[in-house]
């Protein structure tokens, strides 16, 4: 009976950290969402508000989240959209950053499943730069190497996308 518990219960911790997570598709589809459903999505996922700049032109939108597991480890997550508009032409950009390699590679694995090839490669020693197409949409993948002056380094994967 215990073990049944402790399953149930491993399953819903599970399952509420992942929730947390978006994933591609979602991202995808928040390029044609209104900043009202954005933020409420997010907010409902447990993200923070964390930067707010509107101008006549242009918005720019942080959130980030923030757990501490039981180990000790932290999982950080922060998305970004920023929206630009000059007459009729509209633009907006998505980034989705976590240092979660597991997370990272999940998201690899969705975009080989979904037809995505690299199409272009660029490093630029801290940060290297990968372009998945699938034919008709394009998304840039980030992997960030941020060394600390003690010696440490924190490893950032973040997805680009925009329209």
């Amino acid at each position: 009976m215990h073990k049944f518990i402790i399953s149930l219960i491993l399953i819903i911790i599970s399952v509420s950290v992942r929730a947390q997570e978006i994933e591609v598709p979602q991202l995808i589809e928040m390029l044609d969402w209104n900043s009202t459903r954005i933020d409420t999505t997010l907010k409902k996922e447990g993200y923070l508000l964390m930067q707010k700049d509107v101008d006549s032109a242009s918005s720019l939108f942080q959130y980030s989240w923030f757990d501490k597991q039981e180990d000790g480890k932290a999982v950080v997550r922060s998305f970004i959209y920023a929206d630009a508009a000059v007459r009729n032409l509209k633009s907006r950009l998505i980034t989705y950053r976590t240092y979660k390699k597991e997370e990272y590679q999940q998201i690899a694995a969705w975009l080989l499943d979904n037809n995505y090839h690299s199409t272009a490669k660029f490093d630029f020693k801290e940060a290297q730069h990968t372009l998945y197409s699938n034919g008709t949409f394009t998304i840039r993948v980030k992997v960030i190497t941020t060394a600390l002056k003690d010696g440490r380094k924190y490893i950032a994967y973040e997805l680009e996308l925009g329209k």
